[in-house]
């Protein structure tokens, strides 16, 4: 084999080992992106909890205080009932008063089933509060493990582009060139051998005099067929 094949061989084995790790790196990006999404799904169920829960409150302090307004109303209409003169101011008075009872027996109904909804809501904020924070627990131990791995991929890319760079260095430009193009048309393998009178790659036949040159010189050549880097192996 021509040293200068070796060398770029030998480029290639580090692009391959740099592919995988990147591909190992990118597999990462979806598990932190659905833990993102199970957190935000959580967070907006306590959110909407917590916003049910403050609707109800509102509505107990809103209910409360028209009940203390109809009992103020109900102690006039009383007092005003004590102090009457007459059957026609009576009759009047005891109307008011019986309307005043109905409203504060309605409102305390309303009270006693806003209160009702009310426990149950913040029970419920409780129960999205308690999941939420299970959540970010467990998500915790995995985005420390997952930040580990980041980690170690990262630096084991950086160790291996270093060794490849090093090794780059005994191609000559114009092979390295021609196999850093074919190689970014998404290819993780740019060159490969022959394989009898037939490019290994897809089983084109390679010309005689093609592979008598190869043969001969140790160049490379393209394969007609699928477009990658031939070399005669020894």
């Amino acid at each position: 084999m021509h040293p200068d094949v070796a060398a770029l061989l030998a480029v290639q084995d580090d692009d391959v080992v740099i592919h995988q790790l990147e591909t190992r790196l990118a597999e990462l990006m979806p598990r932190l992106e659905q833990m993102s999404r199970e957190r935000d799904k959580a967070a907006a169920a306590l959110a909407s909890a917590r916003q049910t829960a403050d609707a109800e409150e509102k509505r107990r302090q809103e209910v409360a205080a028209r009940v203390g307004q109809h009992k103020s109303l109900q102690e006039k209409h009383q007092s005003a009932l004590n102090s009457v003169t007459s059957m026609r101011e009576a009759t009047a008075a005891t109307a008011q008063l019986e309307a005043a009872r109905r409203m504060i027996d309605e409102d305390e109904r309303e009270l006693a089933m806003i209160g009702q909804r009310l426990v149950e809501a913040n029970h419920h904020v409780e129960d999205r509060e308690r999941r939420l924070e299970e959540l970010e627990a467990a998500q915790r131990e995995a985005r420390e493990s997952l930040a580990a791995d980041q980690k170690q991929l990262e630096t084991q890319i950086a160790d291996a582009r270093k060794a490849r760079e090093g090794k780059a260095k005994s191609v000559p430009r114009t092979l390295l060139t021609r196999y850093e193009r074919i190689r970014s048309r998404k290819r993780v393998h740019a060159v490969f051998p022959l394989r009898g009178a037939s490019c290994s790659h897809c089983d084109t036949m390679i010309p005689l005099q093609r592979r008598s040159v190869m043969e001969g010189t140790g160049a490379t050549e393209i394969c007609e067929g699928c477009g990658v880097m031939l070399y005669a192996a020894e």
